[in-house]
């Protein structure tokens, strides 16, 4: 009998790579945190203050979608005296656009693959 949690066959639930992506998809999937990307990407070096003067959030708010995009490796921070410059990390944001971009083709293939059996 196979194990349900088993990283082969169909179940990758548990594979390293699998829960990376997840966590990626959970920082991209809130509107707010996509905002701050999309500012951090026009304006590099930006401070909390910056972003919270471009969205309709309080601070307070922005700075935990901060803390979750900073988590998940899409932006770094400096510190700077009293204040934190947030930029992307471009490296990071290419080398995880790749694997949601394999994982995406992957399920596209895997999915094709099933249609064509039904036929």
């Amino acid at each position: 009998m196979s194990d349900p949690e088993s990283t082969t066959g169909c179940c990758r639930a548990k594979d390293p790579e699998v829960q990376r992506l997840a966590e990626l998809f959970r920082a991209l999937s809130h509107p707010a945190r996509l905002g701050i990307l999309e500012e951090l990407a026009a304006r590099p070096d930006a401070c909390c203050g910056d972003i919270v003067d471009c969205l309709p959030l309080a601070q307070s708010t922005v700075s935990q979608h901060l803390q979750v995009l900073k988590e998940t490796g899409l932006i770094s921070c400096e510190v700077r005296g009293r204040t934190c410059r947030y930029s992307l990390d471009l490296p990071a944001v290419a080398e995880e656009l790749t694997a949601a971009a394999a994982l995406l083709a992957r399920l596209a293939s895997l999915a094709g693959a099933s249609a064509s059996e039904k036929d």
